[in-house]
């Protein structure tokens, strides 16, 4: 186990959660490569919601050990989940 390199990762998760707002307002729903669904935009408010409930997962987590990252991932993943099932399309 390595603290320094759990910590960097939750930092690249927060700092990665803080720019999806940024990311999806520039790219709008032209990206012909997107996988986005088009109800981000007629959603937008919920949307971020989404988002901002995978940053406060990131942030919340307990890095002290392994076990304790494992159980701050199902947050993590569940965040990810909920985001995807109603504003991505799924192949």
């Amino acid at each position: 186990y390595d603290l320094a390199k759990a910590e960097a990762a939750t930092a690249a998760l927060i700092e990665t959660s803080g720019k999806i707002e940024a990311t999806f307002k520039d790219q709008g729903a032209a990206d012909p490569a997107s996988e986005a669904k088009p109800e981000i935009w007629t959603n937008w408010d919920d949307f971020l919601m989404k988002a901002k409930a995978l940053g406060d997962a990131a942030g919340a987590m307990d890095v002290s050990s392994a076990e304790t990252i494992g159980a701050g991932m199902g947050a993590i993943g569940g965040a990810c989940v909920d985001c995807h099932k109603s504003y991505r399309v799924m192949n």
